[in-house]
């Protein structure tokens, strides 16, 4: 035989097989004949940080990408959630890095206030049986630190494992000197501009956390009727779901009304009842009083509109110090405010005999006393809503405190018009609708909180002539100079004891990480951001609060551009979080893990305070669901490359460890095709040829389109459809059929065909890994340092970050349309065959007792095929393939099946009679098998709950319907 250009020889007679085995043993001997996890990504990332590629390049030539990591809390480690951030801002940062730009990515950490103080208070708990209340502030401060130093260490290997490209040296934490003093600067600055006030309002109080929270943190927790819920600090578990009627009595009056509460523990606060006055039932009441069921105390019933009266009796109690709407009433009417639960959650001393009671031990007896009196009337099961604090579990208290508040009626509004004009984009837009109805409803923002951990307020207590006042300053001597100026006296004074709200200090961060106050020359380059991407459950709490302090402090938005990504979720669809024991760490993922060790991981959070019980119990539940046979090792490049193939701007993505697997096998297959590229080149300069081959031409056509479509689809951040294409392109043209498509080229002796198949090899491979480099940046630079030593296409370089990004132009004069409909019309036609033949395949000697037949309409097609014939017979694996006009075609009687259309018809005959009976057989079934499948989807489609699942889904659900549809239409044409 002849082997030209096999080993970088023509012409050269190969008589010893053995000794052409052993020379491409040789060839290969440094390309390991499997995609190797570990060995690919050893290195890499030191390489990377070596060259500093991640480090900004000081050219006033070149366009700036600016980005910040949000920052990932350190109350513990990673999660898939960061994971899906930080791969999607990576890719980003990669590509800009490849088109000339230059990059800055900032990473960081937040402090995260409450999350933080919580867990170590449970750890110290739960390893050492030691409460915050027994240690002092400043060792449990001491113990803070500590935890905060390890997890930012774990935390920042796992980025790093994560191949993130972020500038460590520009590495910043929320609670660093240099961050405070940004923070500081921020809040008087808010003050002076009279945008700041300390008012007695109505706050989220948590008795659990001792602190004010934000309206993120409190999560509403849906009862359908009677519910028995755990809460902190309560030995048994505590009723909820409930309505109940209780008995005014009327004064000087034998008649009776009822009122409806679900908290009865308030009632020692009750000041007045109020119904609507278009209520016929009771507007004959108003300006009457009722006897407190509870004390001898006469209160009023008021008229107000806003009553509900299809709301249980249609009366409502008033307790204005627990709830808004009773507050607005009160506040309206000059009522008095009783606090009837205090900050530690028990009862205050205007409650009587109750005083001192926890709340909900207090509802009990208060329920028994009403009962023992006859004022209990009923007791119902009730739809409600439980304000639950996110961090604890404990059931949130509206309670009236004196706090520091921002006062954001015109920041909102600023907000607002920069969506309006266009000068901030959201992406997805759909969540313009949800920002302007936010920003348009936007409460003042209370910034207090009660903690240990954190930013301490710079507000600075004093009296002067009794009278308590309050003045804002850098520190306690800034503090005395401005009240000795002022008042022009000297006196005791006392720094404000509450910390400041983290979404306040990580509000700034656009400010803070780029140099504002501190570096002017940074900050004009770096501010504004290019880009700021995260998840989309923080819109309003982190970006529109951004966007509002950025606007305000430097009178320039922070970022003009918004990414927004859906909420991580498990296959289910479920969000991932602890309570439901569904989180997954990256880690797992990239180096496998067992159930055994699974269920270990958790056990040992459970034993550090990090899982309560029952998230112990949910998340071993969860294991055994969803990971039997525990987490297969994928590799980060896989991870990466499963992240990006979904839609990211979906409200939800699911993600599903399969997918993660089957993308290991692409990453290997781009592995063996590299590794055959090897085989079938040379050390030898590899030059473009003066002709291509069709295959050639075509497939270098597909690659000039995947590129176009790659560069519009990442400038649109749509990297599901990067993905698609990439995958389209290398995993089923380039491998699939143009690999399998060159192997009769380079069995021939036609040396200009081999020239073509080398050169376009090693062209489309390079390209290729120059377009994955971004999203599987460990693979890529590996298979491309291995390539460039031995192919004279790929370029020395010590990264494929110092390369260029692939562009259209780059590719001038390959793309060929009418070729592509050509070529697309013929693998359809192998496709079709393949689908047929596919039945075969526990038949043995297929390839000599099966022949396919084509039959075409027209001779210029004819000619197509004809010229291809070789090309097809490897693609179909088939030795007897033979092509005709469909005027001269003759059907024989043994044909196993036939498929035809307009153009085109292919005959299966099988030259065995056993065989074709035998195939038959596997036909019918293979039919019924599809229509199965099918209905099974198409009743999928009917049920009423289908329009809720999100359009990923539905696209995915359509194509695999679609798919059945045409390969069942091919079977039932057969004959």
């Amino acid at each position: 035989m002849y082997l030209h250009q096999v080993r970088g020889f023509v012409n050269i007679k190969i008589i010893n097989r053995k000794c052409h085995k052993i020379y491409l043993n040789e060839r290969v001997a440094d390309f390991p004949k499997t995609y190797d996890l570990n060995n690919v990504k050893k290195g890499w990332y030191e390489i990377w940080e070596k060259n500093k590629y991640f480090q900004p390049e000081d050219d006033n030539d070149k366009p700036i990408y600016k980005m910040i990591l949000p920052p990932p809390n350190v109350t513990g480690t990673l999660h898939l959630g960061h994971a899906l951030t930080t791969t999607v801002q990576d890719v980003l940062a990669r590509w800009h890095k490849m088109r000339g730009y230059s990059v800055v990515w900032i990473p960081g950490f937040d402090h995260a206030g409450i999350a933080t103080q919580t867990v170590v208070e449970k750890y110290l708990q739960k390893t050492k049986n030691i409460k915050r209340n027994n240690i002092s502030k400043e060792d449990f401060l001491k113990a803070i630190n500590q935890w905060t130093v390890e997890k930012r260490s774990i935390i920042s290997d796992q980025l790093k494992a994560l191949g993130a490209s972020l500038d460590w040296s520009r590495e910043y934490f929320t609670i660093s000197e240099n961050h405070n003093k940004i923070v500081t600067h921020a809040f008087i600055e808010l003050h002076k501009k009279q945008l700041l006030y300390r008012n007695k309002r109505l706050i989220n109080w948590s008795t659990a956390l001792g602190s004010t929270i934000s309206d993120i943190e409190v999560d509403f927790e849906a009862l359908r009727g009677k519910t028995d819920l755990e809460v902190p600090g309560y030995s048994k578990r505590i009723t909820f779901g409930q309505i109940f009627e209780i008995s005014y009595n009327l004064v000087d009056s034998d008649k009776k009304l009822n009122v409806a509460t679900t908290r009865p523990e308030t009632l020692p606060g009750d000041v007045a009842l109020a119904v609507n006055p278009d209520d016929s039932r009771y507007s004959q009441y108003i300006g009457k009083k009722v006897k407190h069921p509870l004390s001898d105390a006469h209160i009023p019933i008021l008229s107000d509109p806003n009553v509900k009266m299809d709301f249980g009796t249609g009366i409502v109690k008033i307790t204005p110090a627990h709830d808004h709407f009773d507050y607005a009433v009160a506040n309206k009417h000059n009522l008095e405010l009783i606090t009837v639960i205090e900050k530690n959650g028990r009862l205050s001393a205007r409650t009587d005999r109750y005083v001192g009671m926890p709340r909900f031990y207090a509802r009990q007896q208060i329920l028994k006393d009403l009962a023992n009196m006859g004022s209990l009337v009923t007791v119902n099961d009730h739809a409600m809503y439980i304000p639950r604090c996110s961090r604890t579990g404990d059931i949130i208290e509206l309670l009236l405190q004196e706090q520091w508040f921002i006062n954001c009626k015109d920041m909102s509004l600023k907000a607002l018009k920069a969506i309006e004009d266009g000068s901030l984009k959201l992406d997805p837009v759909f969540h313009n609708k949800t920002w302007i109805n936010w920003l348009s409803n936007n409460k003042d923002w209370c910034v207090s909180r009660q903690l240990w951990w954190g930013h301490q307020i710079p507000a600075y207590h004093f009296k002067i002539d009794n009278e308590s006042k309050w003045v804002l300053a850098t520190s306690q001597k800034e503090a005395l100079n401005i009240i000795k100026k002022q008042y022009d006296t000297a006196t005791d004074i006392h720094q404000d004891n509450d910390v400041l709200d983290t979404w306040f200090s990580s509000s700034l961060l656009p400010l803070s990480a780029m140099g504002w106050l501190t570096n002017e020359r940074e900050f004009n380059n770096f501010y504004p951001l290019s880009l700021m991407e995260t998840g989309n459950d923080i819109l309003f709490f982190w970006i529109a609060r951004m966007a509002m302090l950025g606007l305000e402090l430097t009178n320039k938005l922070p970022f003009n551009d918004v990414l927004l990504h859906g909420i991580l979720c498990d296959t289910q669809g479920k969000k991932m979080s602890k309570s439901r024991g569904n989180v997954i760490h990256p880690e797992n993922i990239l180096h496998g893990i067992s159930l055994e060790n699974l269920n270990n991981q958790a056990t040992k959070s459970f034993e550090e305070g990090i899982l309560s019980q029952t998230e112990l119990k949910r998340t071993i539940q969860m294991n055994k669901k969803i990971f039997p046979k525990g987490i297969p090792e994928c590799g980060v490049d896989a991870l990466r490359f499963t992240l990006c193939s979904h839609n990211i701007k979906e409200r939800t993505v699911s993600f599903d460890i399969v997918e993660c697997e089957q993308n290991k096998f692409f990453c290997n297959k781009i592995w063996q095709a590299s590794r055959y590229i090897v085989l079938m080149t040379s050390d030898n300069v590899i030059e473009m040829p003066e002709t291509f081959t069709m295959i050639d031409q075509w497939i270098l056509s597909r690659l000039t389109l995947m590129v176009d479509t790659v560069n519009k689809e990442l400038e649109r951040k749509n990297f599901h459809k990067v993905v698609a294409a990439i995958k389209e392109f290398l995993y089923y043209e380039f491998c699939d059929y143009y690999i399998e498509g060159t192997k009769p080229g380079f069995q021939s002796e036609q040396l200009d065909i081999i020239n073509s198949h080398r050169y376009t090899l090693t062209k489309c491979m390079e390209v290729s890994l120059r377009i994955l480099a971004p999203i599987t940046p460990y693979l890529s630079d590996d298979l491309y340092s291995r390539l460039s030593r031995k192919l004279s296409v790929f370029k020395q370089c010590d990264s494929l970050l110092e390369s260029l990004y692939p562009s259209v132009k780059e590719l001038q004069n390959l793309r060929n349309v009418d070729l592509e409909k050509q070529m697309s019309e013929l693998l359809n036609t192998i496709i079709s065959i393949r689908s047929l033949v596919s039945i075969l395949t526990e038949i043995k000697n297929k390839r000599d007792i099966v022949e396919v037949h084509i039959a075409l309409n027209n001779s210029e097609e004819k000619k197509l095929y004809e010229y291809n014939i070789n090309i097809v017979r490897a693609l179909l694996k088939l030795n007897h393939v033979e092509i005709f006009t469909t005027e001269d075609y003759v059907k024989s009687s043994n044909t196993f099946c036939s498929t035809t259309d307009k153009n085109c018809s292919i005959y299966v005959v099988i030259n065995d009679g056993n065989v074709l009976h035998e195939a038959n057989k596997l036909l019918e079934n293979k039919k019924l098998s599809i229509q199965k499948k099918l209905n099974s989807l198409m009743k999928v489609k009917s049920r009423k709950n289908y329009e809720t699942i999100s359009e990923e889904d539905k696209v995915l659900h359509d194509k695999q319907i679609y798919q059945l549809q045409g390969e069942l239409k091919r079977l039932l044409t057969s004959l």
